[in-house]
């Protein structure tokens, strides 16, 4: 059997809430995409996303995109996916004629919504009036300077705009600025930062206990004290302890006993990721990003059986924090007091945890070429990562306070 990956990318609305997911496909017989099938490609995706994983695993409650060719349009192959929940892109490449057309109605009429996919000028929606709801524009595939005039006649056909390919912040607000309404790209990891600009308040707290976590001189008797001060912070550590994650046979009822149970090193990551979540301003995303990250990381960390799997969980957890604190990781590294293995991983990939790190990053993002497995079978990187997402569902309800919703 061939042996594929999987993927998501996140797609957000103007407020940076997660709106859908684009599903992704890679075949890997050569660790490389290969779509001489692309019929076989789309099969393999939702086959694969419905069957085996299920879908609210993989996307929650939201919406899939996902790209169809044109025999499961014009109905040759059935979509697996439900109208209620999937958005059909249309890609460049295929002929627009009365056929597809005509088939794009008829899903229509059954309620798939429609998206025009890499479209770069108006002339490629003109047939798709009444079909189509949202063209996406890939920001690498136009000009500039044309940007602001096509997303205007766009969205004054009355077509809904997404922008792909957003890889900055400055990307996003300019396009946030034109009325785009959907985003999707790389740009939510990257740090706003203003050299000139102050640490704020908030963060610089953070900053601090950051680096109060993580210095190795901090007992084990000043993380419980520093715990059990905050009933918000105790509450939420015991309930992390309790959750399906470690799974023991008693309840955990007390900071010390928690400690002892999971050790210092993993309640360091934990406070650290509860830290991190009171940066209100930041979408929540972000967070499901670090804690996907970190389970990945420290899973891939036991199957290359790495003596301190743990230290890889801290890598991923705080591959973000640049973003999150919009400081530099150099100056987050210097001020947190990290080790220097993670520090190394996080500056500059070094050493069994930043090459983890990248692979996960690789991974997320998309570019399969880049992800090397040497001893692993591509099936165990793809359980992980859909395992990293079923996991950080789990335990972002019982950060933020909530029943877990089992997706």
């Amino acid at each position: 059997m061939t042996e594929i990956f999987i993927g998501r990318q996140a797609i957000f609305n103007r407020k940076m809430e997660v709106y859908a997911y684009e599903l992704l496909y890679r075949s890997c017989e050569t660790n490389a995409a290969d779509f001489s099938d692309p019929d076989l490609a789309t099969t393999q995706v939702t086959l694969n996303t419905i069957i085996e994983m299920g879908l609210n695993k993989i996307i929650n409650k939201s919406k899939a995109f996902i790209n169809l060719t044109r025999n499961f349009i014009v109905g040759n192959y059935p979509i697996l996916l439900p109208p209620n929940r999937t958005v059909i892109e249309i890609p460049e490449n295929i002929e627009t004629d009365d056929e597809l057309i005509s088939a794009l109605r008829a899903l229509h009429k059954d309620g798939y919504a429609i998206a025009l996919d890499d479209v770069m000028a108006l002339e490629r929606i003109s047939p798709y009036q009444d079909i189509a709801t949202l063209v996406k524009l890939d920001l690498k595939l136009i000009d500039p300077q044309a940007l602001p005039d096509l997303i205007r006649s766009v969205k004054a056909q009355g077509f809904l705009v997404l922008a792909e390919k957003v890889e900055t912040m400055e990307e996003f607000k300019l396009c946030h600025d034109l009325g785009v309404d959907y985003f999707q790209g790389y740009f939510l990891c990257k740090p706003n930062i203003i050299q000139s600009k102050k640490m704020d308040s908030s963060r610089l707290v953070i900053m601090r206990a950051l680096a109060m976590i993580q210095n190795p001189k901090t007992s084990f008797s000043e993380l419980e004290q520093m715990i059990s001060q905050d009933v918000g912070l105790c509450y939420k550590i015991l309930r992390l302890t309790n959750s399906g994650y470690y799974s023991f046979i008693s309840e955990v009822k007390s900071i010390r006993q928690a400690i002892s149970l999971i050790g210092t090193e993993t309640v360091r990551g934990w406070l650290s990721l509860l830290m991190m979540t009171q940066l209100n301003d930041k979408p929540i995303e972000l967070t499901n990003i670090a804690l996907q990250r970190a389970y990945m990381a420290e899973s891939l960390a036991r199957v290359l059986k790495h003596p301190q799997p743990e230290v890889c969980f801290l890598v991923g957890l705080f591959s973000v924090l640049d973003a999150l604190l919009d400081q530099p990781m150099e100056k987050i590294v210097q001020e947190i007091n990290l080790s220097q293995s993670v520090a190394d991983a996080l500056l500059y990939n070094e050493g069994l945890p930043g090459y983890i790190l990248s692979m996960v990053i690789n991974y997320e993002r998309g570019e399969w070429t880049n992800v090397k497995y040497p001893n692993m079978l591509v099936e165990t990187i793809s359980n992980i990562y859909f395992d990293s997402i079923k996991w950080t569902n789990i335990i972002f309800q019982e950060i933020s306070g909530n029943l877990a919703v089992d997706g």
